[in-house]
């Protein structure tokens, strides 16, 4: 995985300017508040244990609770899995987006990592990686790490220009394998650090340009998150 450090907005531009020149179809971005494993909810506290069992017994529970709980009921266990991870539930999806400016938000917009360095991760592919639905009709049986792109059925995958990696327990390697060290996934990630000093400027440029709490989570919970950042300064005094 090849990695480098940006030294403002307008130098994370130029570089995803640069990576999605490659010639790849798809060009993914991950935003995260440090550099920790690039593994889903479900395998990040043991990636060495096997949590397929118990995923199905999850999810299975969640269809049967929260019919009256949500708006659509979801046509597949591809969709379910995208609905219990945006609610929270540990899966074996890990979050992508396509847009590189909602990815660069992520990574910066926590503010108990403001004084330390973030990452935006890139991931490039062809659409030989894509999960085929027809061949994979359930995300508990790929052979292999592989990418979803979603059906757009929720505002916050819209907002978000959400896509996933989904991750697979590897029998050969008796654990769940970080992207970083993946054997066909590693070659095809770059990850951007984004300096601490730089955050500041970041945050406020992308606000500029519609990217912040209240767009990526477009409900009453993200306009509130959204005026928490905007009248910070003025809550210190």
């Amino acid at each position: 995985m090849q990695k480098i450090q940006i030294k403002s907005f307008q130098d994370y531009l130029q570089q995803v300017e640069e990576t999605i020149q490659k010639g790849f179809t798809i060009n993914l971005f991950r935003g995260q508040s440090n550099n920790s494993s690039l593994l889903p909810s479900i395998a990040r506290q043991n990636p060495q244990f096997d949590t397929t069992e118990v995923e199905i017994k999850m999810l299975e529970d969640l269809k049967r609770r929260s019919p009256l709980l949500i708006k659509r009921i979801p046509r597949n266990d591809w969709e379910w899995l995208v609905l219990a991870q945006h609610f929270g539930l540990k899966t074996r999806l890990l979050d992508w987006s396509s847009n590189p400016l909602v990815a660069l938000w992520f990574a910066t917009s926590n503010e108990y990592f403001m004084n330390q360095s973030s990452f935006v991760y890139l991931l490039s592919a062809n659409d030989g990686m894509l999960v085929d639905l027809a061949k994979n009709k359930s995300p508990f049986a790929n052979d292999r790490t592989k990418i979803y792109r979603p059906t757009l059925n929720n505002e916050r995958i819209v907002a978000q220009s959400g896509w996933f990696t989904a991750h697979r327990f590897s029998e050969k390697s008796q654990k769940f394998v970080t992207l970083s060290t993946h054997k066909r996934m590693k070659s095809l990630l770059l990850e951007v650090e984004v300096p601490a000093s730089t955050k500041e400027d970041i945050l406020k440029r992308l606000s500029m340009l519609g990217v912040n709490s209240r767009t990526v989570y477009p409900d009453i919970n993200g306009l509130c998150l959204h005026l928490n950042w905007k009248y910070k300064n003025e809550i210190k005094v």
